[in-house]
């Protein structure tokens, strides 16, 4: 599975450059809003079968 960035950004074509707390108003998790937690999009590159995935900020 290869990570393929937020899944906000694939929202529209602006939801890439939007401020990542009021993005996360609309990922549907509850409370994730100013946490610290992303939802990002993984997926398969031999079966192209998707799924996100909750991970955690990090600093590096």
């Amino acid at each position: 599975m290869t990570d393929h960035g937020r899944v906000y950004d694939y929202y529209d074509d602006y939801s890439a450059y939007m401020d990542i707390d009021s993005i996360q108003l609309a990922d549907g998790i509850p409370g994730s809003s100013g946490g610290e937690e992303c939802l990002h999009l993984f997926a398969c590159s031999n079966c192209t079968f998707e799924k996100p995935v909750i991970i955690k900020f990090s600093t590096l």
